[in-house]
């Protein structure tokens, strides 16, 4: 089941989810589908058409063969008679009384040398003979020798002076036979006999075979092998059944071969041909490799069609995706040229102007709304704290009661460098070393109006002075302290400022010991540092301080504010080492 799944999964995820793919094999299936189920039907048609025509082939070559077999048979049964007709053969072997020595040995001469005469008449002689009725003598020249031995049988009645074919299964031999009469009362005085080895036939077979693997076998009547040059064997049942079915002609069909056979002189010898069934299906095979041949490169070039046509169709859709997802990325930047006239050209063409239309009312949107930005940041730094100046101004006029002019000199000396500052700066971004001198006299009129009821720890990483800040992002921060911290506070207030550079960022921590914020507070203000935009409020406070960060950095950047009630509250300011070109 899970294999299962797993094929589903891979089939949904490489061809489903893909026009181009599902295009492409929809087109193959199309073209290949029918090609092979052709290609199946043609093969098998070729292979019926190979077998009928093999089969028939054979049957005709058999049934040549076997006629010409016959032919050749016959002509040592003509050869017999030849050298039958001979006036001097029945005196040779007829009983004559009273003969002298002279005329037994003329007439054994005679004997011999007829019977020579038949044995190397033909090749495959394998022995000639002579048998004498009146004499009981058999005469026989066998294996290039001549013997003599008595010969006791009487002869059958013969009213047929026709030849008499046997066959000798034992010897693996054929023999024809003629009885020899006397001519003046046509009376049996003996019988010529010439016994032929098979082999006559070995040029036959060979002709008849025309394939490797084929064998040729003659059997007799009964099934038994009378000739076979490879040795073939045949068990009792089959053999049985050739010879049954050999009354018949035609074919039969068993253990992967073929078997035509062939009835010959009156049945008395049977030729078989022995095909497998690879040889006589090798045309077909051979058709049958050559339409896979066929097939292959039909399905090759099928391929490559259905890819070339895919790809005109769905490389455009494709493209068209990826230029959607570039889109959905934020990536306006699309090209998307194409030369097409259908109704993928048109889509493409109009996807391209619409993306155009965007792209113009984003940047229309974006330079407006840096356009209300920078009205309202110059509207803070034209923003000054009334309650701050208030202050300042009565610790200078308490300095003037008291102390004298130098005091006075140098707190208003302090605050002109203070307003110089925010007024004359061009730009928003400013070196940290500027803003660390201008928060350094901020930090100066504080102390000298808190007095030793404030501790203040500055420390400033000497890396971090050429970077950039926002101007008049720390003294919003530093005043909340005095301003929400310390007034309220009866114990002496501490107040840490830490700005050092973290890997490639700058962290600036402010913390005071003041009176805090209650949980409820904290996430208020926490809630206004999350939300998008600048606050609405008339003072440079710390949201807009981290809204101008971030509108600046980047919305990683900014301010993160952790507080406890009556214990402390500390302030966290992220922004990037960026120095000055």
């Amino acid at each position: 089941m899970r294999i299962k799944q797993k094929l589903l999964i891979f089939v949904r995820n490489t061809i489903l989810n893909s026009i181009q793919r599902k295009l492409m094999g929809t087109l193959l299936l199309v073209m290949i589908v029918p090609l092979l189920i052709f290609m199946v039907i043609s093969t098998q048609i070729s292979r019926g058409t190979v077998e009928s025509s093999e089969i028939s082939s054979n049957i005709s070559r058999l049934a040549l063969s076997g006629s010409y077999m016959e032919e050749q048979i016959q002509l040592y049964d003509e050869f017999l008679f030849d050298e039958m007709v001979d006036e001097q053969l029945v005196p040779s072997i007829a009983s004559v009384e009273n003969i002298d020595t002279a005329g037994v040995f003329y007439r054994m001469n005679y004997v011999r040398d007829k019977l020579f005469g038949l044995f190397n008449g033909r090749d495959d002689m394998v022995s000639a003979s002579l048998i004498s009725f009146e004499n009981n003598q058999l005469y026989q020249v066998k294996d290039n020798d001549f013997f003599v031995y008595p010969y006791l049988d009487l002869p059958a009645r013969q009213d047929n002076k026709q030849a008499i074919f046997r066959v000798d299964e034992q010897a693996g031999t054929f023999s024809f036979e003629r009885y020899i009469y006397r001519f003046e009362n046509q009376q049996v005085v003996g019988k010529i006999q010439i016994a032929i080895d098979f082999s006559f036939m070995d040029h036959i077979a060979e002709n008849l075979k025309s394939n490797e693997g084929e064998h040729i076998v003659l059997l007799n009547r009964k099934g038994e092998a009378l000739y076979s040059p490879e040795d073939v064997t045949f068990t009792k049942a089959f053999s049985e059944k050739v010879a049954d079915r050999s009354t018949k002609g035609a074919y039969l069909v068993e253990d992967e071969h073929y078997y035509f056979l062939q009835p010959m002189m009156e049945g008395d010898l049977i030729l078989v041909k022995m095909v497998p069934k690879e040889v006589m299906m090798v045309g077909a095979v051979y058709i049958g490799r050559s339409g896979a041949v066929i097939l292959l490169v039909s399905m090759i070039l099928t391929a490559i069609l259905s890819i070339l046509v895919s790809n005109q169709v769905a490389r455009p859709i494709v493209s068209l995706t990826k230029a959607m997802d570039r889109v959905e990325e934020t990536d306006f930047r699309v090209n998307m040229k194409t030369s097409r006239t259908d109704e993928i050209g048109i889509l493409h063409r109009k996807y391209k102007e619409m993306i155009d239309r965007i792209r113009d009312l984003i940047e229309k949107n974006y330079k407006r709304e840096m356009e209300t930005r920078d009205a309202q940041f110059l509207a803070l730094q034209a923003q000054i704290n009334p309650h701050f100046l208030y202050n300042t101004l009565q610790v200078i006029g308490g300095m003037a009661l008291k102390n004298g002019s130098n005091d006075i000199y140098s707190m208003t000396q302090k605050l002109a460098l203070m307003f110089r500052y925010i007024t004359n700066k061009q730009g928003d971004l400013v070196p940290i070393q500027e803003e660390i001198a201008h928060l350094n006299n901020y930090l100066y009129i504080q102390q000298v109006r808190f007095g030793e009821d404030v501790s203040i720890q500055l420390f400033v990483d000497e890396e971090v002075n050429d970077s950039l800040i926002p101007l008049l992002s720390l003294q919003p921060i530093i005043e909340n302290a005095f301003k929400h911290g310390f007034e309220r506070k009866t114990e002496k207030g501490i107040l840490k400022i830490d700005i050092q550079k973290v890997f490639d960022e700058i962290e600036i921590i402010v913390k005071d010991n003041g009176v805090g914020m209650s949980e409820r507070r904290l996430q208020e203000v926490q809630h206004k540092l999350a939300a998008d935009g600048f606050s609405e409020e008339r003072s440079i406070g710390i949201k807009n301080v981290d809204a101008r960060i971030k509108l600046y950095f980047g919305v990683e950047y900014g301010i993160e504010l952790e507080s406890i009630e009556n214990e402390y509250t500390q302030v966290a300011i992220r922004i990037p080492s960026a120095e000055t070109e």
